[in-house]
């Protein structure tokens, strides 16, 4: 007997040695608050901005110092940088090196078609809602590396505004482009209303903190708001490069929409994505006709026509107004961000693809009451994609 409790005894301690160090982790994991007290916070974190001026290369960022946000300022000879550091303050904190482009050219306005698209929309400065989704996606590995080969990346519009982590975003985009570009894949930023209102100075929707760096760039070096995303800085050269709709194989993907007006127009994709890249920069006393139309309401950035909306004014577009977009460029889908979804769903019979889900703000810490997704499409198969990593059909409303 006394045998039989002795083994007893030995099995038990066993298990409690086995099993006691993962219970203790579990528990002090659990206990863990982000930020930390004393983290540094993301709204004391922005930049890099590159200011390309006469003689140097202006680096501008805004750092924490004693919980203050500071201004540190470089002048760098111009032939001397080649690459640069991103961090990303708060949660999950992430820093990344970034090769800046030799040369800056139009982005195509028709590319083939890939073996996949993988395709996010209104992400509103939530990085870490941008990289979940496509790690979970095999997209890009841990080291935000691309491992999705001649696939498509899509990024629908409104980068910009309502989050805290901005410019680390762009910069992990204007990265993994050049990545993409080099394993024959692409990545596609498709400009929405977001991206031109910053690049045009209207900050109705911009967080306070990317306000205030400004203030303090513009009293301390003299650089506004306006010239951080000027034709002079990298990153706004760069957002000028890009088009507000393309055509990949058989499917057009633009933010807001095609409206009636833009198709009466018969401009060709190039032309409307030159006529617009033109636009951004004119002051709005010198606008054309065609400026104001593809600036305003029935503008590939903001038109809805495609969805039922609670306005008396609201005219949703017919099906067969769609199919006149569908022959008028010869594709099978219009796939639009812009306007809110609770899950990415076709409509009108499968012609019209819609993926504007709701982004968590990333940089609180609260779980949302929903889930992010963003889309992928297999040849004409379209798959819901979820945060966790699962895919599932897509249904077809109306």
């Amino acid at each position: 007997m006394h045998k039989i409790l002795s083994l007893r005894w030995r099995f038990l301690r066993f298990l409690l040695l086995a099993f006691l160090p993962t219970v203790v982790q579990t528990h002090a994991i659990a206990q863990v608050h982000y930020p930390r007290e004393g983290s540094q916070k993301s709204h004391l974190f922005d930049g890099p901005y590159i200011i390309y001026e006469d003689k140097s290369i202006l680096v501008l960022r805004g750092v924490e110092n004693n919980g203050e946000e500071v201004l540190r300022s470089e002048r760098i000879r111009k032939k001397r940088l080649k690459e640069i550091t991103v961090y990303k303050a708060g949660f999950l904190p992430r820093r990344f090196r970034v090769k800046l482009k030799k040369t800056i050219c139009k982005a195509p306005s028709v590319y083939p078609d890939g073996e996949k698209l993988f395709l996010v929309s209104d992400i509103e400065g939530n990085f870490n809602t941008l990289i979940n989704l496509l790690q979970q996606h095999d997209i890009i590995d841990d080291n935000f590396d691309w491992i999705f080969g001649k696939g498509h990346l899509v990024v629908l519009g409104d980068v910009f505004d309502r989050g805290l982590h901005v410019t680390e975003m762009l910069w992990f985009l204007y990265r993994l482009e050049d990545q993409a570009k080099s394993r024959g894949g692409y990545v596609h930023l498709i400009l929405g209303n977001h991206e031109v209102m910053n690049l045009q100075c209207d900050l109705r929707y911009v967080e306070s903190k990317y306000t205030q760096f400004a203030a303090l760039t513009d009293s301390l070096e003299g650089i506004d708001y306006v010239t951080l995303w000027g034709p002079e800085s990298e990153l706004g050269r760069w957002l000028r490069s890009k088009n507000v709709i393309e055509k990949i194989g058989d499917k057009l993907f633009v933010h807001g929409g095609v409206s009636p007006q833009l198709v009466a127009t018969d401009l060709s994709l190039e032309a409307v994505n030159d006529s617009l890249r033109l636009a951004i920069d004119k002051p709005k006393e010198r606008w054309t006709r065609l400026d104001s139309l593809l600036l305003k309401k029935n503008g590939p950035l903001w038109y809805r026509g495609y969805f039922e909306l609670e306005d008396e004014n609201h005219i949703r577009a017919t099906p067969e107004q769609v199919e006149t977009v569908l022959k008028q460029y010869s594709v099978r889908c219009i796939v639009v961000g812009h306007t809110l979804v609770e899950k990415p769903v076709l409509l009108y019979a499968g012609h019209v693809c819609a993926i504007d889900v709701v982004p968590p703000k990333d940089h609180r810490i609260d779980v949302p009451l929903w889930h992010q997704y963003g889309a992928l499409i297999v040849g004409n198969r379209f798959l819901l994609a979820d945060e966790d990593g699962y895919l599932e059909e897509m249904i077809v409303g109306e």
